[in-house]
Parts: C-alpha cells; structure tokens; sequence
C-alpha cells in the first residue's frame, strides 16, 4: 500500500470522477481531497475485511476492487465488483457497525480514505452529495431485494443468465446493443460465487448456452450473441420492478449491491 499527497494529480483528477462529486464545483472537490487519505493498494491486497471495527468509507479512483465474503467451510461467496467512481464501505461509516464483507484488490488500485466523521460532515454541509448518496442507498436496497428474488425463485440457469446479463451491461458498446463481448471474462469459478452454486455447474449451464447459440467462445472472452434471448431464458414475471429480463430488454440495467460494507 502507497499513500499519495492530496495534491496528486491521479488524486485530484479520480475525485472528479467518482459519482457523489461528479460536475460539482471545484472548491467542494478540493475540499474532498482535503479530508482524503489516498491510498495505492495492490493487486491482492485487503482493503478492508468482514467483521473488522474500522469505519472509513473508501471512494475508489481507479482499478478494481471485488466485495466477497468466505464461508466457514472456505467457499468464497462473490458479491460485486466496483470500480473507478464508486464507493465502499458507506454502510459502515453510516451505521458505525462492523464490516459486512472483505474487500480485495484485483488490479492496483488507487482509493480515496474518508473517516466517517468527515463523511456525515460532508453529508451535512452539501445538500447535492447528500442527495446523490440516498440514491446509491436507494440503488443498494433495490439490488438487494433483486438478488434475494434471484437466489429465492429462479434456478442456476437463470441465476447465471442474469449474471450474465448484468456483466453484459457493464461491457457493452451502448445501451442498445444486441451483441457483447465480455472481456474480461469472469472464470467458471467467480461465476459460481457470484450466484451461489458450484464451478462445475456453471461449466455445465454455459455449455448449454453455447450450443443454444446464445453465447459462443472467442479467443478475447465470451460473447453474448442475443442479449433478448438471454433475458428470455431468465422468465421473471414483467410486472417485477427489478425483473432483469424486462430491466435488459430496455436498457440492459446493471444491479448495484448493498454489500457495500
């Protein structure tokens, strides 16, 4: 871990970026980067792990951070992957509760450090942060009733079209598009953890898209040949406000996580 100068160019140039700041005036920029202790981590470095008492909220400014959790028996469960813009570990700095989950980086990244105190203060003084904050809230408890609909109601093929689906949105040309190379590709096992099921039931699922001529494998990543068939084959009910199918066939909406910490 590198800690960097508030005056960083990378530094300055990453808070501009991250959503709660982004377009807003200069000088509550600054004043950000004042209250921030900017950190480097590591590819595989901890940022923050689950039950730990430290409460500072992290804004993420560039390279990629995944939120996992590790059962007592040492399977990984995969909640999210976040990165440049986003932020980790607001619950805690708003509730003061432990962190519910570990955060590890998965390339080098650098992040903003804020204290809780400087957070809520900051909440405080500028209503336009505030308001931005309660929509990612927002966002959080909405993705959480979607995930428990998901791992309550649908099977793993549909679970892991749904993923699919997310991860397409994230890797997509535009918001209309119809075909999508996902690169990187997610490995068998990360997709298991990310819908709670095992590596070799995923290997199997994915087969079966393949020969569906749904997805085919390329030497860049696996490509997502008909983003409406894949929201078809999760057959969600269209009066759900979070549906995925109906979500994607408009707009291929990503799920924001509460495993936020």
């Amino acid at each position: 871990m590198t800690l960097l100068r508030s005056t960083d160019a990378r530094a300055l140039s990453g808070l501009r970026q991250v959503h709660l700041l982004r377009d807003l005036p200069d000088e509550i920029v600054s004043e950000v980067g004042q209250i921030c202790q900017f950190k480097l981590f590591r590819s595989r470095q901890i940022v923050m792990s689950r039950d730990e008492r430290d409460r500072d909220c992290y804004l993420i400014l560039s390279g990629k951070v995944r939120v996992v959790a590790l059962s007592p028996s040492g399977k990984e469960v995969s909640f999210r992957d976040a990165g440049p813009g986003e932020l980790i570990g607001e619950m805690s700095a708003i509730d003061r509760l432990p962190r519910s989950a570990t955060v590890v980086a998965v390339q080098d990244a650098l992040l903003a450090r804020m204290s809780p105190d400087d957070l809520l203060a900051l909440l405080r003084r500028h209503w336009d942060v505030n308001e931005r904050m309660l929509r990612h809230l927002a966002g959080a408890a909405r993705g959480l009733t979607e995930r428990v609909y998901e791992l309550s109601a649908l099977n793993v093929s549909q679970r892991l079209c749904a993923e699919l689906l997310r991860l397409s949105h994230a890797s997509a040309a535009s918001p209309k598009a119809q075909r999508c190379l996902l690169d990187p590709t997610p490995s068998h096992s990360e997709l298991a953890g990310r819908i709670s099921c095992t590596r070799e039931q995923v290997t199997r699922e994915l087969g079966d898209l393949r020969r569906a001529r749904v997805i085919e494998c390329s030497t860049r990543g696996r490509v997502v040949v008909d983003l409406l068939r894949l929201a078809d084959r999760v057959d969600v009910p269209t009066s759900s406000p979070t549906a995925p199918c109906e979500a994607t066939k408009r707009s291929v909406a990503p799920r924001t996580s509460v495993e936020s910490m």
